[in-house]
Protein backbone atom coordinates (compact mmCIF):
# COMPACT_ATOMS: atom_id res chain seq x y z
CA UNK A 1 0.00 0.00 0.00
CA UNK A 2 2.91 2.45 0.80
CA UNK A 3 4.58 1.66 -2.57
CA UNK A 4 1.12 2.77 -4.37
CA UNK A 5 1.07 6.08 -2.61
CA UNK A 6 4.35 6.75 -3.29
CA UNK A 7 3.78 6.07 -6.93
CA UNK A 8 0.95 8.08 -6.86
CA UNK A 9 2.34 10.81 -5.50
CA UNK A 10 5.53 10.66 -7.53
CA UNK A 11 3.08 11.32 -10.83
CA UNK A 12 1.62 13.62 -9.15
CA UNK A 13 5.07 15.85 -8.27
CA UNK A 14 5.86 15.00 -12.21
CA UNK A 15 2.83 16.43 -13.96
CA UNK A 16 2.79 19.56 -11.60
CA UNK A 17 6.72 20.29 -11.96
CA UNK A 18 6.24 19.38 -15.76
CA UNK A 19 3.46 21.63 -16.21
CA UNK A 20 5.75 24.77 -16.16
CA UNK A 21 6.16 24.56 -19.67
CA UNK A 22 2.80 25.18 -20.18
CA UNK A 23 3.83 28.88 -21.76
CA UNK A 24 1.56 31.51 -23.04
CA UNK A 25 1.56 32.02 -26.74
CA UNK A 26 2.34 35.53 -28.23
CA UNK A 27 -0.42 35.00 -31.00
CA UNK A 28 -2.97 37.00 -31.73
CA UNK A 29 -5.83 36.70 -29.25
CA UNK A 30 -9.11 36.38 -30.87
CA UNK A 31 -11.11 37.02 -27.09
CA UNK A 32 -9.43 40.34 -27.63
CA UNK A 33 -10.52 41.52 -30.35
CA UNK A 34 -13.41 44.43 -30.01
CA UNK A 35 -16.19 44.89 -32.79
CA UNK A 36 -18.73 47.05 -33.10
CA UNK A 37 -22.38 45.89 -32.81
CA UNK A 38 -23.93 46.69 -36.55
CA UNK A 39 -27.21 44.46 -35.98
CA UNK A 40 -29.55 45.53 -33.83
CA UNK A 41 -31.29 42.65 -32.02
CA UNK A 42 -34.69 43.60 -30.06
CA UNK A 43 -35.20 41.79 -26.77
CA UNK A 44 -38.26 39.68 -28.31
CA UNK A 45 -36.13 38.89 -31.18
CA UNK A 46 -33.45 37.68 -29.15
CA UNK A 47 -36.17 35.15 -27.09
CA UNK A 48 -37.68 34.22 -30.20
CA UNK A 49 -34.31 33.44 -32.15
CA UNK A 50 -32.20 31.78 -29.51
CA UNK A 51 -31.89 29.34 -27.53
CA UNK A 52 -30.27 31.32 -24.70
CA UNK A 53 -31.16 35.10 -25.20
CA UNK A 54 -28.02 37.42 -25.16
CA UNK A 55 -25.80 34.05 -26.02
CA UNK A 56 -24.92 32.63 -29.75
CA UNK A 57 -24.05 29.23 -29.66
CA UNK A 58 -21.43 28.06 -31.83
CA UNK A 59 -20.62 24.14 -32.49
CA UNK A 60 -17.32 22.97 -33.71
CA UNK A 61 -15.08 19.85 -34.33
CA UNK A 62 -11.71 21.40 -32.80
CA UNK A 63 -9.52 19.00 -34.86
CA UNK A 64 -9.06 21.03 -38.49
CA UNK A 65 -6.42 23.31 -38.24
CA UNK A 66 -5.80 25.96 -38.83
CA UNK A 67 -10.09 26.84 -39.32
CA UNK A 68 -10.70 25.39 -35.77
CA UNK A 69 -8.22 23.65 -33.60
CA UNK A 70 -7.15 22.77 -29.77
CA UNK A 71 -4.70 24.75 -27.60
CA UNK A 72 -5.19 22.96 -24.50
CA UNK A 73 -2.70 25.13 -22.32
CA UNK A 74 -5.27 27.80 -22.27
CA UNK A 75 -8.16 27.41 -20.30
CA UNK A 76 -12.31 28.00 -20.46
CA UNK A 77 -13.05 29.07 -24.17
CA UNK A 78 -9.23 30.60 -24.93
CA UNK A 79 -8.28 26.85 -25.41
CA UNK A 80 -10.17 27.47 -28.83
CA UNK A 81 -8.64 28.86 -31.99
CA UNK A 82 -8.57 29.05 -35.48
CA UNK A 83 -10.17 31.53 -38.19
CA UNK A 84 -13.50 29.94 -37.47
CA UNK A 85 -13.32 31.15 -33.58
CA UNK A 86 -12.01 34.66 -34.96
CA UNK A 87 -15.18 34.45 -37.16
CA UNK A 88 -17.62 33.52 -34.41
CA UNK A 89 -16.58 36.13 -31.97
CA UNK A 90 -17.06 38.91 -34.89
CA UNK A 91 -20.58 37.91 -35.45
CA UNK A 92 -21.20 37.49 -31.65
CA UNK A 93 -20.12 40.83 -31.14
CA UNK A 94 -21.53 42.06 -34.62
CA UNK A 95 -25.09 40.88 -33.29
CA UNK A 96 -24.35 42.39 -29.85
CA UNK A 97 -23.94 38.90 -28.29
CA UNK A 98 -21.95 37.00 -26.03
CA UNK A 99 -20.00 33.74 -27.28
CA UNK A 100 -20.67 30.05 -25.86
CA UNK A 101 -18.23 27.40 -27.87
CA UNK A 102 -19.56 24.07 -27.78
CA UNK A 103 -16.94 21.26 -28.92
CA UNK A 104 -18.54 18.04 -31.24
CA UNK A 105 -17.34 15.55 -33.34
CA UNK A 106 -17.63 16.24 -36.78
CA UNK A 107 -20.11 13.77 -37.17
CA UNK A 108 -21.92 14.79 -34.12
CA UNK A 109 -22.64 18.50 -35.40
CA UNK A 110 -25.77 18.18 -37.11
CA UNK A 111 -27.26 16.33 -34.10
CA UNK A 112 -26.24 19.55 -31.91
CA UNK A 113 -28.46 21.12 -34.30
CA UNK A 114 -31.35 18.86 -34.11
CA UNK A 115 -31.57 18.85 -30.62
CA UNK A 116 -31.49 22.50 -30.27
CA UNK A 117 -28.19 22.89 -28.63
CA UNK A 118 -26.37 25.01 -30.90
CA UNK A 119 -27.29 27.98 -32.43
CA UNK A 120 -25.04 27.46 -35.77
CA UNK A 121 -22.30 25.10 -36.64
CA UNK A 122 -19.50 26.45 -37.87
CA UNK A 123 -16.79 23.95 -38.60
CA UNK A 124 -15.11 24.55 -42.33
CA UNK A 125 -17.86 23.35 -43.73
CA UNK A 126 -18.53 23.89 -47.56
CA UNK A 127 -22.05 23.36 -49.57
CA UNK A 128 -23.53 20.18 -49.65
CA UNK A 129 -26.94 19.66 -51.91
CA UNK A 130 -28.01 16.64 -49.49
CA UNK A 131 -27.55 18.55 -46.14
CA UNK A 132 -29.36 21.82 -47.61
CA UNK A 133 -32.20 19.84 -47.65
CA UNK A 134 -32.31 19.50 -43.87
CA UNK A 135 -30.41 22.32 -43.18
CA UNK A 136 -29.61 26.07 -43.59
CA UNK A 137 -26.73 27.27 -44.96
CA UNK A 138 -25.34 30.90 -44.17
CA UNK A 139 -24.04 33.15 -46.79
CA UNK A 140 -20.35 32.23 -47.62
CA UNK A 141 -17.93 34.07 -45.40
CA UNK A 142 -14.34 32.88 -47.20
CA UNK A 143 -14.84 32.57 -50.75
CA UNK A 144 -12.13 30.83 -51.79
CA UNK A 145 -13.22 28.22 -49.67
CA UNK A 146 -10.39 25.50 -48.85
CA UNK A 147 -8.22 26.33 -51.26
CA UNK A 148 -8.76 23.04 -52.68
CA UNK A 149 -9.16 18.90 -51.94
CA UNK A 150 -6.07 17.15 -51.92
CA UNK A 151 -4.86 13.72 -50.77
CA UNK A 152 -2.17 13.11 -48.47
CA UNK A 153 0.03 9.96 -47.94
CA UNK A 154 3.28 8.75 -46.79
CA UNK A 155 6.13 9.87 -48.37
CA UNK A 156 7.59 6.42 -49.00
CA UNK A 157 4.12 5.67 -51.13
CA UNK A 158 4.17 9.22 -53.02
CA UNK A 159 5.90 7.75 -56.56
CA UNK A 160 3.41 4.73 -56.33
CA UNK A 161 0.37 6.76 -55.99
CA UNK A 162 0.74 10.12 -57.71
CA UNK A 163 -2.00 9.70 -60.29
CA UNK A 164 -5.32 9.11 -60.63
CA UNK A 165 -4.97 5.54 -62.42
CA UNK A 166 -2.45 5.06 -59.11
CA UNK A 167 -5.74 5.50 -57.09
CA UNK A 168 -8.68 4.81 -58.64
CA UNK A 169 -8.18 0.94 -58.12
CA UNK A 170 -9.83 -1.66 -55.86
CA UNK A 171 -6.69 -2.17 -54.12
CA UNK A 172 -6.67 1.50 -52.95
CA UNK A 173 -8.45 2.93 -49.19
CA UNK A 174 -8.86 6.14 -49.01
CA UNK A 175 -9.92 7.52 -45.46
CA UNK A 176 -12.63 10.31 -45.02
CA UNK A 177 -14.45 11.86 -42.61
CA UNK A 178 -18.15 10.80 -42.85
CA UNK A 179 -20.69 13.69 -44.05
CA UNK A 180 -17.79 15.69 -45.61
CA UNK A 181 -17.07 17.11 -48.73
CA UNK A 182 -14.07 15.14 -48.75
CA UNK A 183 -16.47 11.87 -48.51
CA UNK A 184 -18.56 13.22 -51.45
CA UNK A 185 -15.45 14.22 -53.67
CA UNK A 186 -13.76 10.15 -53.15
CA UNK A 187 -17.04 8.68 -53.91
CA UNK A 188 -17.81 10.41 -57.07
CA UNK A 189 -14.52 10.83 -58.34
CA UNK A 190 -12.47 7.79 -57.30
CA UNK A 191 -15.51 5.51 -57.28
CA UNK A 192 -12.92 2.18 -58.01
CA UNK A 193 -11.21 3.19 -54.57
CA UNK A 194 -12.49 1.82 -51.09
CA UNK A 195 -13.31 4.36 -48.68
CA UNK A 196 -12.70 4.09 -44.68
CA UNK A 197 -14.20 6.58 -42.57
CA UNK A 198 -12.49 8.40 -39.64
CA UNK A 199 -14.44 10.61 -37.27
CA UNK A 200 -11.47 12.75 -36.08
CA UNK A 201 -8.68 13.87 -38.60
CA UNK A 202 -6.13 12.51 -35.73
CA UNK A 203 -7.36 9.51 -36.48
CA UNK A 204 -6.88 8.95 -40.18
CA UNK A 205 -3.32 10.87 -39.85
CA UNK A 206 -2.89 7.51 -37.36
CA UNK A 207 -4.23 4.91 -39.40
CA UNK A 208 -2.01 6.39 -42.68
CA UNK A 209 0.85 6.12 -40.59
CA UNK A 210 0.07 2.81 -39.90
CA UNK A 211 -0.85 1.74 -43.13
CA UNK A 212 -4.04 0.75 -42.71
CA UNK A 213 -5.12 3.12 -45.67
CA UNK A 214 -3.46 4.42 -48.47
CA UNK A 215 -4.04 8.29 -48.37
CA UNK A 216 -6.84 10.56 -46.79
CA UNK A 217 -9.09 13.18 -48.31
CA UNK A 218 -7.94 16.84 -46.90
CA UNK A 219 -8.60 20.38 -47.63
CA UNK A 220 -5.41 21.63 -48.66
CA UNK A 221 -4.92 24.41 -45.93
CA UNK A 222 -5.59 21.61 -43.34
CA UNK A 223 -3.48 19.07 -45.01
CA UNK A 224 -0.44 21.64 -45.09
CA UNK A 225 -1.18 21.91 -41.69
CA UNK A 226 -0.48 18.54 -40.92
CA UNK A 227 2.44 17.89 -43.01
CA UNK A 228 3.91 20.48 -41.51
CA UNK A 229 3.93 18.57 -38.08
CA UNK A 230 4.62 15.11 -39.83
CA UNK A 231 7.91 14.64 -41.76
CA UNK A 232 6.63 11.27 -42.62
CA UNK A 233 3.68 12.72 -44.84
CA UNK A 234 3.26 14.37 -48.10
CA UNK A 235 0.73 15.90 -50.67
CA UNK A 236 0.08 14.65 -54.12
CA UNK A 237 0.53 16.49 -56.46
CA UNK A 238 -0.14 14.48 -59.11
CA UNK A 239 -3.89 14.22 -58.29
CA UNK A 240 -6.30 17.15 -57.30
CA UNK A 241 -10.16 16.85 -56.59
CA UNK A 242 -12.34 19.08 -59.27
CA UNK A 243 -14.72 20.74 -56.95
CA UNK A 244 -16.95 23.86 -57.81
CA UNK A 245 -15.50 26.17 -55.08
CA UNK A 246 -18.83 27.46 -52.78
CA UNK A 247 -16.86 29.06 -50.41
CA UNK A 248 -17.03 28.19 -46.45
CA UNK A 249 -20.63 28.47 -44.94
CA UNK A 250 -22.03 28.13 -41.42
CA UNK A 251 -24.86 25.74 -41.24
CA UNK A 252 -27.99 26.65 -38.92
CA UNK A 253 -31.40 24.09 -38.44
CA UNK A 254 -33.69 24.58 -40.77
CA UNK A 255 -35.42 27.89 -41.77
CA UNK A 256 -34.04 29.39 -38.66
CA UNK A 257 -34.80 33.02 -38.96
CA UNK A 258 -31.87 34.11 -37.31
CA UNK A 259 -29.66 33.04 -40.44
CA UNK A 260 -30.58 36.60 -41.66
CA UNK A 261 -29.54 38.34 -39.01
CA UNK A 262 -25.58 36.05 -39.23
CA UNK A 263 -25.88 36.50 -42.91
CA UNK A 264 -25.99 40.88 -42.40
CA UNK A 265 -23.00 40.29 -39.69
CA UNK A 266 -21.34 38.05 -41.91
CA UNK A 267 -21.81 40.98 -44.76
CA UNK A 268 -20.03 43.50 -42.20
CA UNK A 269 -16.71 41.29 -42.87
CA UNK A 270 -14.26 43.16 -44.63
CA UNK A 271 -12.45 42.00 -47.69
CA UNK A 272 -9.27 40.41 -46.14
CA UNK A 273 -10.48 40.11 -42.72
CA UNK A 274 -11.08 36.32 -42.58
CA UNK A 275 -7.63 35.46 -44.93
CA UNK A 276 -5.53 37.70 -41.55
CA UNK A 277 -7.47 35.54 -39.35
CA UNK A 278 -6.20 32.48 -41.21
CA UNK A 279 -3.03 33.47 -41.76
CA UNK A 280 -2.51 34.35 -38.01
CA UNK A 281 -4.26 31.08 -37.12
CA UNK A 282 -1.56 28.70 -39.80
CA UNK A 283 0.91 30.12 -38.00
CA UNK A 284 -0.42 29.51 -33.98
CA UNK A 285 -1.08 25.74 -35.46
CA UNK A 286 2.11 25.34 -36.68
CA UNK A 287 3.96 26.95 -33.30
CA UNK A 288 1.77 24.25 -31.82
CA UNK A 289 2.27 20.99 -33.57
CA UNK A 290 5.31 21.32 -35.46
CA UNK A 291 8.00 20.50 -32.68
CA UNK A 292 10.74 18.49 -33.94
CA UNK A 293 11.23 15.79 -31.30
CA UNK A 294 7.40 15.03 -32.24
CA UNK A 295 7.90 14.23 -35.93
CA UNK A 296 10.91 13.12 -35.45
CA UNK A 297 12.04 12.01 -32.24
CA UNK A 298 11.80 8.00 -31.23
CA UNK A 299 9.31 7.18 -29.10
CA UNK A 300 10.73 7.87 -25.59
CA UNK A 301 11.62 11.29 -26.81
CA UNK A 302 8.21 11.66 -27.93
CA UNK A 303 6.57 10.03 -24.85
CA UNK A 304 8.36 12.41 -22.42
CA UNK A 305 7.98 15.24 -24.44
CA UNK A 306 4.01 14.76 -24.62
CA UNK A 307 3.99 13.90 -20.54
CA UNK A 308 5.95 17.25 -20.20
CA UNK A 309 4.12 19.41 -22.40
CA UNK A 310 1.09 18.10 -21.08
CA UNK A 311 1.53 17.28 -17.48
CA UNK A 312 -0.93 19.46 -15.68
CA UNK A 313 -3.58 18.44 -18.50
CA UNK A 314 -3.27 14.90 -17.88
CA UNK A 315 -3.92 15.94 -13.86
CA UNK A 316 -6.63 18.13 -14.36
CA UNK A 317 -8.52 15.19 -16.53
CA UNK A 318 -7.73 12.49 -13.43
CA UNK A 319 -9.21 15.14 -11.17
CA UNK A 320 -12.68 15.13 -13.30
CA UNK A 321 -12.31 11.48 -13.66
CA UNK A 322 -12.00 11.17 -9.85
CA UNK A 323 -15.02 13.89 -9.38
CA UNK A 324 -16.82 11.90 -12.07
CA UNK A 325 -16.66 8.57 -10.27
CA UNK A 326 -16.69 10.00 -6.87
CA UNK A 327 -20.62 11.61 -7.98
CA UNK A 328 -21.41 7.92 -9.44
CA UNK A 329 -20.65 6.42 -6.77
CA UNK A 330 -22.82 8.30 -4.31
CA UNK A 331 -25.79 8.80 -6.69
CA UNK A 332 -25.86 5.12 -7.96
CA UNK A 333 -25.84 3.97 -4.64
CA UNK A 334 -28.79 6.35 -3.60
CA UNK A 335 -30.34 4.89 -6.74
CA UNK A 336 -29.53 1.87 -5.93
CA UNK A 337 -31.17 1.69 -2.12
CA UNK A 338 -34.24 3.08 -3.61
CA UNK A 339 -34.87 0.09 -6.30
CA UNK A 340 -34.47 -2.05 -3.75
CA UNK A 341 -37.29 -0.87 -1.40
CA UNK A 342 -39.32 -0.35 -4.35
CA UNK A 343 -38.60 -4.20 -5.68
CA UNK A 344 -39.24 -5.51 -2.04
CA UNK A 345 -43.07 -3.54 -1.98
CA UNK A 346 -45.93 -5.31 -1.40
CA UNK A 347 -47.67 -3.97 -4.50
CA UNK A 348 -47.02 -5.83 -7.58
CA UNK A 349 -47.22 -2.53 -10.14
CA UNK A 350 -44.18 -0.69 -7.68
CA UNK A 351 -42.18 -3.73 -7.94
CA UNK A 352 -43.16 -4.54 -11.45
CA UNK A 353 -41.54 -0.95 -12.13
CA UNK A 354 -38.43 -1.25 -10.20
CA UNK A 355 -37.76 -4.95 -12.18
CA UNK A 356 -38.58 -3.22 -15.34
CA UNK A 357 -36.13 -0.60 -14.72
CA UNK A 358 -33.15 -2.49 -13.97
CA UNK A 359 -33.77 -5.24 -16.61
CA UNK A 360 -34.02 -1.89 -19.11
CA UNK A 361 -30.92 -0.70 -17.71
CA UNK A 362 -28.82 -3.64 -17.51
CA UNK A 363 -30.14 -4.41 -21.06
CA UNK A 364 -28.33 -1.44 -23.56
CA UNK A 365 -25.13 -0.30 -23.87
CA UNK A 366 -23.93 2.75 -21.68
CA UNK A 367 -22.60 4.08 -24.52
CA UNK A 368 -26.58 4.17 -25.56
CA UNK A 369 -27.61 5.01 -22.30
CA UNK A 370 -25.45 8.23 -22.55
CA UNK A 371 -26.82 9.07 -25.94
CA UNK A 372 -30.40 9.05 -24.59
CA UNK A 373 -30.01 11.24 -22.22
CA UNK A 374 -27.93 13.83 -23.91
CA UNK A 375 -30.41 13.77 -26.54
CA UNK A 376 -33.53 14.32 -24.13
CA UNK A 377 -31.75 16.56 -21.70
CA UNK A 378 -32.95 20.45 -22.09
CA UNK A 379 -31.04 22.19 -24.81
CA UNK A 380 -29.77 24.39 -21.35
CA UNK A 381 -27.97 21.69 -19.94
CA UNK A 382 -24.09 21.22 -19.76
CA UNK A 383 -22.94 17.85 -21.04
CA UNK A 384 -21.05 17.07 -17.92
CA UNK A 385 -25.20 17.14 -16.33
CA UNK A 386 -26.61 14.53 -18.74
CA UNK A 387 -23.96 12.58 -18.58
CA UNK A 388 -23.41 12.37 -14.55
CA UNK A 389 -27.13 10.93 -15.09
CA UNK A 390 -27.04 8.67 -17.03
CA UNK A 391 -23.62 7.22 -15.26
CA UNK A 392 -25.08 6.80 -11.84
CA UNK A 393 -29.07 5.36 -13.31
CA UNK A 394 -26.39 2.62 -14.78
CA UNK A 395 -24.65 2.31 -11.89
CA UNK A 396 -27.52 2.92 -9.68
CA UNK A 397 -29.24 -0.38 -11.80
CA UNK A 398 -26.21 -2.99 -11.63
CA UNK A 399 -25.74 -1.93 -7.71
CA UNK A 400 -29.38 -2.56 -7.07
CA UNK A 401 -29.09 -6.02 -8.67
CA UNK A 402 -25.66 -6.98 -6.89
CA UNK A 403 -27.72 -5.71 -3.04
CA UNK A 404 -30.77 -8.08 -3.87
CA UNK A 405 -28.56 -10.60 -4.39
CA UNK A 406 -26.45 -10.37 -1.42
CA UNK A 407 -29.91 -10.04 0.43
CA UNK A 408 -30.96 -12.96 -1.28
CA UNK A 409 -28.00 -14.73 0.16
CA UNK A 410 -28.69 -14.47 4.02
CA UNK A 411 -30.46 -17.46 5.03
CA UNK A 412 -34.60 -17.01 5.41
CA UNK A 413 -33.84 -18.36 9.13
CA UNK A 414 -32.35 -15.07 9.81
CA UNK A 415 -35.10 -13.35 8.78
CA UNK A 416 -37.79 -15.50 10.59
CA UNK A 417 -35.70 -15.63 13.98
CA UNK A 418 -36.13 -11.63 14.05
CA UNK A 419 -39.33 -11.58 13.68
CA UNK A 420 -40.26 -14.02 15.62
CA UNK A 421 -37.80 -11.82 18.87
CA UNK A 422 -40.36 -9.15 17.86
CA UNK A 423 -37.71 -7.08 15.61
CA UNK A 424 -39.75 -4.63 13.28
CA UNK A 425 -39.52 -5.45 9.54
CA UNK A 426 -37.26 -1.98 9.35
CA UNK A 427 -35.29 -3.46 11.92
CA UNK A 428 -34.70 -6.56 11.14
CA UNK A 429 -33.54 -5.68 7.72
CA UNK A 430 -30.89 -2.68 9.36
CA UNK A 431 -29.94 -4.81 12.08
CA UNK A 432 -29.39 -8.73 11.12
CA UNK A 433 -30.01 -8.80 7.04
CA UNK A 434 -27.98 -5.66 5.87
CA UNK A 435 -24.98 -6.15 8.05
CA UNK A 436 -24.47 -9.60 6.70
CA UNK A 437 -25.35 -8.88 2.88
CA UNK A 438 -22.98 -6.35 3.08
CA UNK A 439 -20.22 -8.39 3.74
CA UNK A 440 -20.89 -10.52 1.35
CA UNK A 441 -21.79 -7.92 -1.61
CA UNK A 442 -18.10 -6.20 -0.62
CA UNK A 443 -16.14 -7.67 -3.17
CA UNK A 444 -18.84 -7.37 -6.15
CA UNK A 445 -19.28 -3.63 -4.98
CA UNK A 446 -15.86 -2.92 -5.09
CA UNK A 447 -15.50 -4.55 -8.51
CA UNK A 448 -18.24 -2.10 -9.51
CA UNK A 449 -16.81 0.73 -8.13
CA UNK A 450 -13.28 0.06 -9.94
CA UNK A 451 -15.29 -0.40 -13.01
CA UNK A 452 -17.04 2.76 -12.43
CA UNK A 453 -13.61 4.80 -13.17
CA UNK A 454 -12.90 2.80 -16.34
CA UNK A 455 -16.61 3.30 -17.22
CA UNK A 456 -15.96 7.31 -17.09
CA UNK A 457 -13.50 7.20 -20.37
CA UNK A 458 -17.08 6.98 -22.36
CA UNK A 459 -17.99 10.63 -21.13
CA UNK A 460 -15.12 11.67 -23.72
CA UNK A 461 -17.80 11.27 -26.54
CA UNK A 462 -19.35 14.65 -24.86
CA UNK A 463 -16.14 16.12 -24.25
CA UNK A 464 -16.29 17.34 -20.38
CA UNK A 465 -12.59 17.08 -19.67
CA UNK A 466 -12.14 13.47 -18.54
CA UNK A 467 -8.56 11.52 -18.87
CA UNK A 468 -9.77 10.38 -22.41
CA UNK A 469 -11.53 13.45 -23.61
CA UNK A 470 -7.75 15.20 -22.68
CA UNK A 471 -6.07 12.50 -24.38
CA UNK A 472 -8.11 13.02 -27.34
CA UNK A 473 -7.39 16.78 -27.63
CA UNK A 474 -3.40 15.73 -27.13
CA UNK A 475 -3.79 13.65 -30.13
CA UNK A 476 -5.60 16.35 -32.43
CA UNK A 477 -3.00 19.28 -31.63
CA UNK A 478 -0.08 16.56 -31.91
CA UNK A 479 -1.24 14.02 -33.96
CA UNK A 480 -0.15 11.06 -31.85
CA UNK A 481 -2.02 8.57 -30.32
CA UNK A 482 0.29 5.73 -28.88
CA UNK A 483 2.26 7.63 -26.23
CA UNK A 484 -0.95 9.85 -25.42
CA UNK A 485 -2.79 6.23 -24.92
CA UNK A 486 0.10 5.06 -22.72
CA UNK A 487 -0.16 7.56 -20.50
CA UNK A 488 -3.74 7.63 -19.90
CA UNK A 489 -3.66 3.72 -19.56
CA UNK A 490 -1.10 4.17 -16.94
CA UNK A 491 -2.58 6.55 -14.63
CA UNK A 492 -5.78 4.37 -15.18
CA UNK A 493 -3.98 1.67 -13.93
CA UNK A 494 -2.72 3.67 -10.94
CA UNK A 495 -6.39 4.79 -10.01
CA UNK A 496 -7.98 1.52 -10.66
CA UNK A 497 -5.13 -0.55 -8.70
CA UNK A 498 -4.81 2.15 -6.09
CA UNK A 499 -8.73 1.75 -5.45
CA UNK A 500 -8.81 -1.97 -5.48
CA UNK A 501 -6.40 -2.06 -3.06
CA UNK A 502 -8.48 0.34 -0.79
CA UNK A 503 -11.65 -2.03 -1.09
CA UNK A 504 -9.49 -4.76 0.03
CA UNK A 505 -7.90 -3.15 3.05
CA UNK A 506 -11.46 -2.35 4.11
CA UNK A 507 -12.96 -5.49 3.52
CA UNK A 508 -10.00 -7.07 6.15
CA UNK A 509 -10.58 -4.68 8.27
CA UNK A 510 -14.40 -5.93 8.15
CA UNK A 511 -13.21 -9.36 8.72
CA UNK A 512 -14.39 -10.64 4.75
Amino acid sequence: MKKFVLLFLTLISIFCLTACKNEENDFLDWTEQKYEQKVVLTQEEQEELLVKAGTLTVSTSPDYAPYEFLDIKQTGIKKFQGSDIFLANFIAQTLGLELEIRQASFDGLVMELDTKKTDIVIAGLTYDEDREKNYTFTDPYYETGDGGQVLVVLKENFDSLNSFDSLNKNSITIGCQPASVQENLVTSQLPEAKKENFSKIDEGVMRLEKGAIDAIALSKVNAETIINSNSKLAILTGFEFEIVENGTMGLLAKNNPLVEYINEAISYLGENDYQNWLDASQLYANSIASAEELSEGNFFTRFWTVLTDYGMDFLQGTGITLLLSAVTVIFGTIIALLLTIIRRNKLKVVRSVGHVYVEFVRGIPLLLLLWLLYLISPASWPSYVSVSIALFLNSGAYVAEIIRAGIGSVDKGQYEAARTLGLSKFKTMQKVILPQAIKKILPALGNEFVALIKETSLASVFFIGDLMTIKNNITSITYLSIEPFIIVGIIYFVLTFGTTKLINKFEKSLGV
